[in-house]
C-alpha cells in the first residue's frame, strides 16, 4: 500500500498551489481531479493579478505575497506572468475622491502607486474616452497571467520538476479516517491513503460531505463575460474603471466609501453586480466583463443554463462609454461560477483531524490563492 503525505482533490488553482507549498516543504503529494482537466472558475476569469483590490490588510497581504510567488515561478518556467501593472480609473468626483484615499494607503503599507490627472491619463491611454475619464491610479507591480494555461503550466512543472503525482480522470466519491489517516475512495474503485487530505472541489459540494457544506452559509455566483476579436495593441495594462472602485473591497477601507451615492444610470449595472474590467491578451482579443447574479450553494439547477443577452449589451453598453476600440465584436460569451462564503472571506474547516476543506475564496482565487495557500500549509506543517 502506498502512501503519500498529503492528497489533495480538485486541481484548480487552491490545490494546485496546496500542492505546490507541500512540495516545497519535502512532502509526498498525490492531485486528483475529477475531470480530463480542471476548467472551472480558476479558467474562466480575467487572469487579473491586482492585491490592490483586496481587503485591507489581510487578503491584500496575500495577494501581494501571490504576486512574488507568480514572479519566483515566471522565473523557473513560464506560466504566462505579464507584469503590467493595473489602472483604476475614475468617472466621477466621488470615485476620484476614493482614489486619492487609497492612494494614500497604499503608499503607508509601501505598495507602488501613482496618481494620475484627466490630462495624463489620456496622454498615457489614448484609447480612453476624454468624457469618461476624471483621473487615474497606477499600480506598476500587478499583473496579468492567461486563465487558459497558468494552472496547467504549474501543474506541469510540479510534475516534472518537483515530484507531484497527478491522476485526472479520477472521481472521489469518499473520504474517511481510516487506521488514524486518510482513505480515498474513486469512482473507478482505487483505494488512496494519506497522513492528510485537502478538498478544494470549488462548486461541487453536492457529493462530499454535503451536510458540511450545506451548514457553511455558501452561495454560488454566475459571471458573464465576453472575449471581442483580436485587434490592434489598444492598451497593455490591466484596466479597472469607475464600477469596480465602487465594487472592490479595498475601497471599503477608505473613509469617504459610505458617501457614496450611484447615479440613475449606475444603479441597473450595480443590481446586476456589473463592473466593467479589461485585459488585452497576446493575440490582441479583450476579455471584456463582468456580471454577478448569487444563488445559495445548493440551489445551482436555479440559474439554469442561459447566457443573457440583456446583460451582455448592458457590459458593452458602458464599456463602449469608457473605451474607443477598432471592434467591438465579440468572439465569444461565457459564464464562470465560483463559491463563495456568505460571512467570512473563505471557508475552511478540518474533518476528524485529518481531512482539510477549503473552499468559498470567490473572485480573488487568482490573486490571492498562492499566497493563502502558502499561509495554509505552514499551518498545516
Amino acid at each position: 500500500m502506498k502512501k503519500y503525505d498529503l492528497i489533495i482533490v480538485g486541481a484548480g488553482i487552491i490545490g494546485t498551489f496546496c500542492a505546490y507549498h507541500a512540495l516545497k516543504k519535502g512532502k509526498t503529494v498525490l492531485l486528483l481531479e475529477k475531470d480530463a482537466q480542471p476548467f472551472e472558475a480558476s479558467f474562466r476569469n480575467f487572469g487579473q493579478a491586482v492585491p490592490s483590490g483586496q481587503s485591507l490588510p489581510q487578503w491584500f497581504e496575500y495577494g501581494r505575497k501571490s504576486l512574488k510567488i507568480y514572479k519566483d515561478l515566471q522565473e523557473n518556467t513560464d506560466i504566462s506572468l505579464v507584469k503590467n501593472g493595473s489602472w483604476y480609473y475614475a468617472s466621477d468626483d466621488q470615485e476620484m475622491t476614493l482614489l486619492e484615499e487609497i492612494h494614500q494607503l497604499f503608499t503607508e503599507r509601501n505598495y507602488t502607486n501613482k496618481l494620475y490627472s484627466a490630462h495624463e491619463c489620456l496622454e498615457i491611454n489614448p484609447s480612453l474616452k476624454k468624457e469618461y475619464v476624471k483621473g487615474g491610479l497606477f499600480f506598476p507591480e500587478e499583473a496579468s497571467l492567461n486563465p487558459l494555461v497558468m494552472v496547467h503550466r504549474v501543474r506541469e512543472f510540479l510534475i516534472q520538476y518537483m515530484g507531484l503525482h497527478y491522476q485526472p480522470l479520477c472521481s472521489v466519491i469518499s473520504i474517511e479516517k481510516k487506521r488514524g489517516i486518510a482513505k480515498i475512495h474513486s469512482a473507478h474503485g482505487q483505494a488512496f491513503w494519506s497522513d492528510k487530505v485537502i478538498l478544494a472541489s470549488g462548486r461541487d459540494t453536492q457529493f462530499l460531505f454535503p451536510d458540511i457544506f450545506a451548514q457553511a452559509d455558501l452561495k454560488i455566483s454566475k459571471l458573464q463575460m465576453m472575449r471581442l476579436k483580436p485587434q490592434k495593441r489598444a492598451f497593455d495594462a490591466n484596466i479597472l474603471t469607475g464600477l469596480t472602485i465602487r465594487r472592490y473591497e479595498s475601497f471599503h477601507s477608505c473613509p469617504s466609501f459610505h458617501k457614496l451615492e450611484a447615479s440613475v444610470d449606475q444603479k441597473p449595472l450595480q443590481e446586476q453586480g456589473i463592473h466593467i474590467l479589461f485585459k488585452q491578451a497576446a493575440d490582441g482579443s479583450i476579455i471584456l466583463g463582468d456580471s454577478h447574479a448569487y444563488v445559495q450553494a445548493h440551489q445551482q439547477a436555479n440559474f439554469g443554463f442561459e447566457i443573457a443577452t440583456e446583460i451582455n449589451e448592458m457590459m458593452l453598453n458602458e464599456a463602449k462609454r469608457i473605451l474607443h476600440l477598432e471592434s467591438w465584436d465579440v468572439d465569444s460569451t461565457w459564464a464562470g461560477y465560483y463559491l463563495q462564503a456568505n460571512k467570512s472571506d473563505i471557508f475552511t474547516k478540518t474533518l476528524d483531524d485529518v481531512i482539510h476543506v477549503i473552499n468559498g475564496i470567490g473572485g480573488k482565487g487568482m490573486t490571492t490563492s498562492p499566497g493563502f495557500t502558502a499561509e495554509y500549509i505552514q499551518k498545516l506543517y
